[in-house]
């Protein structure tokens, strides 16, 4: 389907325009703003309110911006969304959030890792990521499923 290929396209691209945003406004210090557009970038990646998103287990939240899509776009909207997370985290780390900074990261590295094992491909750029995410998320965050994901991507 044509357009609703080219509508998906156009919510990837406008979602890297927010991301941008984001880390520009964090960088200057305007956190709460930062935070703000994140919220409205997860309304607009899901196309629902974000108490509804908020409410649904991490899985179903995948399948949620998975569905009706071919793989390589759910796949682009999934790290979109890891991305949104983890610059999240990042802004709560600056403000000494650290629970919800933590919180951030893991959900993040889940989405990251599920998406690397779902590809079944060695993506250097998504390792990058992976490996970033990871060194940001704190030791007691990586449990056992975190773990055997890890061990399922390494070469």
């Amino acid at each position: 389907m044509p357009g609703q290929e080219d509508y998906i396209l156009r919510q990837i691209a406008m979602l890297r325009l927010l991301l941008a945003r984001m880390l520009r406004l964090r960088s200057s210090g305007r956190h709460e703003e930062a935070m703000a557009l994140m919220m409205q970038a997860q309304e607009t990646l899901f196309g629902r309110p974000l108490s509804e998103i908020a409410a649904l287990p991490l899985a179903d939240q995948l399948e949620l911006l998975a569905a009706g899509l071919t793989p390589e776009q759910a796949r682009e909207k999934q790290v979109g969304y890891a991305l949104l997370l983890r610059e999240a985290g990042i802004s709560y780390a600056e403000r000494s959030r650290d629970d919800l900074s933590a919180g951030a990261f893991k959900a993040a590295l889940h989405i990251l890792l599920n998406v690397s094992i779902k590809d079944g491909a060695w993506d250097d750029e998504l390792v990058d990521l992976i490996r970033s995410t990871l060194a940001a998320t704190p030791v007691e965050e990586v449990d056992a499923p975190i773990r055997e994901m890890l061990s399922a991507i390494r070469p």
